[in-house]
Parts: C-alpha cells; sequence; structure tokens
C-alpha cells in the first residue's frame, strides 16, 4: 500500500508563495478529492508533486522520499494528468497515451513488457478505442482530456494525481471516469484528484483535503470535512444540504 505523506510541505508558482508548509496525507486505497476556491493552491499542489514545479519539504510515497527518487522510479511511482491543452502535435491519441509506458521501457531497445495490453486497457477505460489513430489536434476537449487520463493509466502508478479531469467531460464520461477512479483507488492505489464540484466529491470521495489561501484548511474523511460551517467558511458563502433522492450522502447548494 503506497500513500502520500507532505510534511511542511511549500510551492511557489510565478513567483508567488503559493501553499506554506502544509502538512497531511493522501491514503493508499482512498478517493481523495482535492477542494478549493480558486487561487488555493490545487494545481500548484499537483504540478509540484508531479515534479513540473520545485517544492520545499518532505513528500514520502510509501517509503521513498520523492525529492531523491530518480526520474525514472518517480515514474513508476506516480502519474499526473494535467488540464488538458491544445495538443497542437503531429502526435495521433494513440502515441500519446504509449508515452506513459517510457517509465517502464528497457534501454537499450526500449522494450515494454505488458506494455500492449496496458494501453489498450486504458483506451478501453477513457472509451477512446476508435479514436487511437486520430491526430490529436484533431480531438474534442473531452477527448484530449480522456487522452491524458489514459496517458495516466497506461502508466500504471502507484499514486494517481489528477487536475480538474472532469472539466471537459460530458455527464456519461464524469460518472464513468469516477466510477473508474473509485476501483483504482479500491484495487489499494493512492488517487487525489483536484475538482471544483463539491458535490462530486459528496458522492465519490473518501478522503478530502480543503485548501485556502496556501493552507490545509481541513482534511479527512469526506463526510467529517463536508459540512455546511466548514464550507462556508473556506468559501464565503453559505451553504444548506440537499438530501438526494436515493438515499446517501447530502450534496450541497449555496444559499
Amino acid at each position: 500500500m503506497t500513500g502520500v505523506t507532505l510534511k511542511d510541505f511549500s510551492a511557489s508558482y510565478g513567483g508567488r508563495a503559493v501553499l506554506q508548509g502544509i502538512s497531511g496525507v493522501f491514503p493508499s486505497g482512498a478517493l481523495t478529492f482535492i477542494l478549493g476556491p480558486n487561487g488555493s493552491g490545487k494545481s500548484t499542489l499537483l504540478k509540484a508533486l508531479g515534479g513540473a514545479l520545485p517544492f520545499r519539504g518532505e513528500v514520502k510515497v510509501g517509503e521513498h522520499d520523492l525529492a531523491s527518487v530518480p526520474a525514472r522510479i518517480r515514474g513508476r511511482l506516480v502519474g499526473v494528468a494535467g488540464q488538458a491543452p491544445s495538443l497542437n502535435t503531429p502526435f495521433t491519441a494513440g502515441e500519446i497515451i504509449a508515452m506513459g509506458r517510457l517509465p517502464h521501457r528497457k534501454f537499450p531497445g526500449g522494450g515494454d513488457e505488458g506494455g500492449k495490453e496496458a494501453l489498450e486497457r486504458a483506451a478501453r477505460a477513457m472509451e477512446l478505442d476508435g479514436l487511437l489513430t486520430r491526430q490529436a489536434s484533431t480531438l474534442s476537449g473531452g477527448e484530449r482530456q480522456r487522452t491524458l487520463i489514459a496517458q495516466v493509466i497506461a502508466q500504471d502508478p502507484k499514486v494517481f494525481l489528477l487536475d480538474e479531469p472532469s472539466s471537459a467531460l460530458d455527464p456519461k464520461h464524469t460518472l464513468g471516469l469516477f466510477r473508474f477512479l473509485k476501483r483504482v483507488a479500491g484495487e489499494g492505489r493512492t488517487v487525489a484528484a483536484a475538482v471544483h464540484d463539491i458535490n462530486l466529491a459528496a458522492e465519490f470521495a473518501d478522503w478530502v483535503w480543503l485548501l485556502n489561501d496556501g493552507d490545509l484548511h481541513a482534511s479527512g474523511r469526506a463526510e467529517e470535512v463536508l459540512t455546511a460551517k466548514i464550507l462556508s467558511k473556506v468559501y464565503g458563502v453559505s451553504f444548506a444540504p440537499v438530501s438526494p433522492a436515493g438515499g446517501g450522502r447530502p450534496l450541497w447548494r449555496a444559499v
């Protein structure tokens, strides 16, 4: 089981200190939702954990110190699906997904045992089977987003980190994505997704991080963090619970 532990973690973006001395965990076997207002540090956190930004402090992935592991090992430990760019490249969707296998390839020669099966599994999970030969620049926003998520699935890391993974997805693919992530977490992996939709967290989250002004304001089990008092304090607006028709945790409406 490979959870992620942060201790006194700080990161900056564009010369501005964004996250300052936060400590917390993403538990293994759990789907963690990272919530918070605009500018609270959600994307900066994931970029730093993925290696795109420097950080200070300690990050442990299981027993591995993330700051000191070689890049290839890091790629087997942590996979990050960022927000979907325009993808103006000559590569096809299938070739972009295949890039997720780089940490597993044997050099020299580039052999990748299990690579073909991993690529097929990733494409199937994101319903991309019929799009693999399409040039990435011709894909819709949602198709690009699913391609980048499939790349991380093919990478087969211990830890999945996703930045607003459903921002361009329709309701069908949003539901399919989070059901898939829930299954991945249920296999004992660590999954953390930064989102804006509090009600997605209410429906799917096992664990919640709530960021505000560069600080980890609250973290814990979803039912402990998603309360009217905590949400209202962080977002600066009142929230009222709404009971879902099928039962389960309350959803939340800003009032």
